[in-house]
């Protein structure tokens, strides 16, 4: 996953404040260390091995693919699996979260794949994808077996999809309206068309 390079300071609030309020419009819950951790990592890494590091198993990783494809499925765009949204989590958790925010994770993830072999007697990546979503909407509404802290993990878990969507390459330019230059620059105006000079800010 390609994530953009946030200024610091760039119209007066630091990294840390802009991912702050981007987390916060997608739902997710970020402790103080978890949100400093995150905004350091949106740059250009120094240490190119990090990204090999991983928390999550390989059979989990296809677990948690799956779940941000259902969440952020593909339309006329791509969806979470093109945007790579399943390597940012593993990246998020390695390097941005605690031991009890990556456990809290990890144990959401299982009880996703125990109530799927309990209910359909078959892996949650098998069962079809009726039961699939069924067994999720369940979670969402707490309902049917599943309980109020089933149902925060997934929203949890939707919120940290929603971001890691929308701050890939293709979230911000193919979902969302992307200009790199709002209104492009037109520096060639006669000065009756204008009015007036501009104040200068100094």
């Amino acid at each position: 996953m390609t994530l953009p390079v946030l200024p610091h300071g760039a119209a007066g609030v630091s990294r840390r404040d802009a991912i702050k309020q981007l987390a916060l419009a997608c739902g997710l819950t970020l402790s103080a260390t978890s949100l400093s951790a995150l905004a350091a990592t949106f740059g250009q890494p120094t240490d190119l091995s990090r990204s090999k590091k991983t928390l999550l198993t390989a059979d989990e990783l296809a677990l948690l693919r799956e779940l941000g494809e259902i969440i952020i499925p593909t339309t006329d765009t791509p969806g979470a699996i093109a945007a790579g949204v399943h390597d940012f989590i593993n990246h998020y958790l390695v390097y941005c979260t605690s031991t009890a925010e990556q456990q809290s994770l990890l144990t959401g993830l299982k009880r996703i794949e125990d109530s799927a072999k309990a209910r359909f007697g078959k892996p949650f990546l098998s069962a079809s994808k009726e039961q699939q979503i069924k067994l999720l909407t369940n979670m969402e509404k707490a309902s049917n077996g599943f309980t109020a802290d089933d149902r925060k993990f997934f929203k949890q878990l939707k919120a940290l999809v929603t971001f890691g969507y929308y701050t890939s390459e293709i979230g911000a330019t193919q979902e969302l309206a992307y200009l790199p230059i709002p209104g492009g620059y037109k520096g060639d105006f006669k000065f009756k068309q204008v009015g007036k000079a501009w104040a200068l800010p100094y």
